[in-house]
């Protein structure tokens, strides 16, 4: 049977949580409302970041879904150029490893490179480019930090060897459809390369990256406006 639901709402995947929370005698941690589904930390491999082995990833900037979930890092891009504010609140608050977005499509050049110093000197555990960053620039920014460089990678036509030779360290596999057929790529090519990858929305789309290998998972939370949604229904309805 496929599983199509979401993976936020998961009531099984909950009581297994609790019950792993009361073995361990745990039960005096913050709890959280958005629990990532188990099956992550218990198929990743993991990746490191700042000595840490993260295998669940936040695809968020909003301080109320970070402070509410219970992922081990912290992916903060957006689609605007990066800010500096944005990234010291964002480390600041967030109490785990966060990488932070420096440029891609609009931002290039100078600009990203300070932004890669700033984001180091800030905390950040790794940046992030995405797939138009030019592999010049790359090399300029391997030169000037010592975090990790993630790049972001859409499509199997795509020039692997010379991103990993401009000083990248991760790929983040976000291809859609395509995201398996990407990794089965990597894997045979490039076997070597660490990766995490987009994890879907529903916990059939996420078994199947997860069957595959990976180090880690990307998750994007249910906004705002989706959980007030269901949160207005049943008080509409009580």
């Amino acid at each position: 049977m496929k599983d199509n639901f979401s993976i936020w709402s998961t009531p099984n995947e909950k009581k297994r949580i609790l019950r792993y929370l009361l073995f361990w005698n745990q039960s005096n941690k913050v709890k959280k409302h958005l629990y990532t589904p188990l099956i992550i930390g218990e198929k990743c491999k993991g990746i490191l970041l700042d000595n840490q082995l993260v295998k669940s990833i936040l695809f968020s900037t909003d301080l109320a879904l970070i402070e509410n979930n219970d992922c081990d890092a912290i992916l903060a891009v957006y689609p605007f150029p990066p800010s500096k504010k944005i990234m010291k609140s964002l480390i600041e608050f967030s109490n785990k490893p966060v990488i932070c977005g420096i440029g891609g499509g609009i931002t290039q050049g100078s600009i990203a490179l300070n932004m890669a110093v700033e984001a180091e000197q800030l905390g950040a555990s790794a940046v992030i480019v995405n797939q138009p960053f030019r592999n010049s620039d790359i090399l300029k920014i391997r030169k000037k930090i010592s975090i990790p460089i993630l790049s972001s990678v859409s499509a199997l036509n795509f020039n692997f060897k010379e991103r990993i030779e401009s000083g990248v360290s991760f790929f983040h596999i976000t291809g859609g459809q395509n995201t398996t057929r990407i990794i089965e790529h990597i894997k045979e090519n490039f076997p070597d390369i660490p990766f995490i990858c987009t994890g879907g929305k529903l916990m059939s789309d996420l078994k199947e990256v997860i069957a595959k290998e990976v180090g880690g998972v990307v998750l994007t939370p249910p906004s705002n406006g989706d959980l007030f949604k269901k949160i207005m229904h049943n008080y509409r309805n009580s």
